[in-house]
């Protein structure tokens, strides 16, 4: 349980850190991801500052959470 915690904290903090500091180097992913599976929503972009920041705060959450698991041996 806590690997998992763990997974989904490192993505959510990579993909908040690019949608706050970096939209360009997402929005060139976006363009490689729509020929090959799908978009990421322009919403995402319009407001890019609030859900990276909202992606970072998950990713913490999701790292306590996963501190915690390992410390009552789930």
């Amino acid at each position: 349980m806590a690997d998992i915690s763990t997974y989904i904290g490192i993505l959510a903090f990579i993909v908040g850190m690019f949608l706050v500091f970096a939209p360009s180097i997402l929005k060139k992913v976006n363009e490689f991801s729509a020929k090959s599976v799908t978009k990421i929503d322009t919403l995402a972009f319009a407001y890019r500052v609030w859900f990276g920041v909202s992606l970072l705060l998950i990713s913490v959450f999701m790292f306590l959470m996963a501190y915690q698991f390992s410390r009552r041996g789930y």
